[in-house]
């Protein structure tokens, strides 16, 4: 597996869905707009939703590829929190920005679709890690969720 894993192909699917969600918002303009929350609030949402992914998603990248150059697992950093922060990035932080700046009723399924993917390619990865790293990515695997801190949150929380 190359140093990019499951993203050229979890990306060209994702964007294909999302181009296909934003056309239809586009074609349908007003009706497919988010009804049901303020514009201002969208837009607001939007912007502090890019801002967190972005960073995220640069940390994760530099992170990974420091590890992949060295043939190490890396499981320090952000990679404590969440297993694939880089598609978490995208899935609940990006992506999300983006449908709420573009004002996209039918782009709110577009995280919702990414995320299915991700579930779906990722065993890609997990296998291939379980083969390369062994014990070391299986204890990993059974401490740090898959995407979503949350479980870890609770998890630390009960232990203190």
């Amino acid at each position: 597996m190359s140093r990019w894993g499951i993203g050229p192909v979890f990306a060209l699917i994702s964007i294909i869905y999302g181009a296909v969600m934003l056309a239809a918002t586009r074609y349908f303009k007003p009706a497919w707009q988010i009804p049901f929350l303020p514009k201002e609030f969208l837009s607001a949402s939007g912007i502090a939703l890019i801002v967190i992914g972005v960073p995220f998603f640069i940390v994760s990248v530099r992170a990974v590829s420091k590890a992949y150059n060295r043939g190490a697992l890396v499981t320090g950093g952000i990679y404590r929190f969440c297993r694939h922060p880089l598609y978490s990035a995208w899935v609940f932080f990006i992506v999300p920005g983006i449908v709420f700046l573009v004002n996209s009723l039918p782009g709110l399924t577009t995280p919702f679709f990414m995320y299915y993917l991700l579930r779906k390619l990722a065993i890609k990865e997990e296998i291939y890690l379980e083969n390369t790293f062994g014990s070391e990515y299986n204890e990993y695997k059974k401490q740090v969720p898959f995407v979503l801190p949350v479980g870890w949150l609770i998890t630390k929380r009960g232990k203190q």
